[in-house]
């Protein structure tokens, strides 16, 4: 079977635990090739791992003929920047939540690769998973009656100021972090965009990073709340409320490979818990996103979603500014 040869732009601590180990047992991927800017973390790297190739740039890695697609993992910031770099090269592209930095330049960085035809890809693991996908199934066949509210919360405890996640200037802070989750939820499970919304954001007043932000989504006829911080007991969980039951959602996006996802559902017969897996949801991703390359079919998340989840992202900034409801464009 053919494989699709991968490369991956930087060497991250997220890489490490998540991706390399679901990537080394993949049916439709071989990873090829990882680059760092420092020649020696690639090398060491690669020996550590077994990939094939280590690079000490990413322009060098970019340049191998026999990649197909890049993976990209790197701060929020950079992400539009190697989009482009990665569609010069004729590279298809799985890059890492969120996109970009705002919508506009989600856009652009989509109607680049989009010219340069080369398929483009934003990494939300959990929109590949059986569990999400039997929850949104579970709501389109009324299982809970009609959706009225879908509540997300996501946080963890993060007080390192050097950790790129409290830089604002490299699109760190609980919004652009986890927040997209958040906002990326509802849109999944109701099908549609929200027409207004209004937050509240606590900054850090050191990092200026946002440490706690929520906000109330507006759908029409269902409404959405998230809670995200990086400075609070780490949780996670989704709640999605009907007229007549709900469904739980346990551990939504930081499932375990060797634990099986589980969601309760609760309606007029009662109580049941509902398990999928165990499964790497990361590797479910890399092989869906290999899939659209080698078969020539649409990425599964198309990139116009990722588009439409950064414009709610600049609709929450834009309440922060205004202290009240703002309408989301698009």
């Amino acid at each position: 079977m053919k494989k699709m040869k991968l490369g991956c732009l930087g060497v991250s601590g997220h890489l490490i635990k998540r991706i390399v180990v679901p990537l080394k047992d993949l049916e439709r991927v071989t990873f090829l090739a990882i680059a760092s800017r420092s020649k020696e973390k690639a090398v060491a790297f690669a020996g550590e791992w077994g990939v094939p190739r280590a690079y000490g740039s990413y322009e060098e890695l970019l340049s191998d003929r026999e990649i197909d697609a890049v993976y990209i993992p790197l701060p929020n910031h950079m992400h539009a920047g190697w989009i482009k770099k990665s569609a010069d090269a004729g590279k298809h592209i799985l890059c890492e939540k969120p996109l970009a930095m705002d919508a506009a330049e989600a856009q652009d960085a989509a109607a680049y690769a989009e010219k340069k035809g080369v398929k483009l890809m934003e990494g939300f693991m959990y929109r590949i998973q059986p569990m999400w996908l039997r929850a949104r199934e579970l709501v389109n066949i009324r299982e809970i009656g009609k959706v009225h509210v879908v509540h997300t919360h996501f946080s963890y405890h993060n007080p390192d100021p050097g950790n790129i996640r409290n830089k604002p200037e490299y699109g760190g802070g609980a919004l652009m972090d986890i927040g997209c989750y958040a906002i990326s939820v509802p849109r999944f499970i109701l099908g549609k965009e929200p027409v207004r919304l209004v937050a509240h954001v606590e900054r850090h007043p050191e990092f200026g990073a946002d440490r706690h932000t929520s906000a109330m989504m507006d759908f029409g006829d269902a409404r959405a709340a998230f809670t995200v911080s990086t400075l609070m007991q780490p949780r996670q969980e989704v709640k999605i409320i009907g007229d007549s039951g709900e469904i739980i959602i346990h551990q939504p996006f930081n499932t375990c490979p060797d634990v099986p996802a589980r969601l309760t559902v609760t309606n007029s017969l009662g109580t049941r818990e509902l398990t999928f897996g165990p499964y790497d949801q990361y590797g479910l991703m890399f092989e869906a996103f290999a899939k659209a390359v080698l078969d020539d079919l649409p990425v599964p998340t198309p990139v116009s979603d990722a588009i439409a989840n950064m414009r709610v992202i600049d609709a929450v900034r834009a309440s922060e500014k205004s202290g009240g409801w703002v309408m989301v464009e698009g």
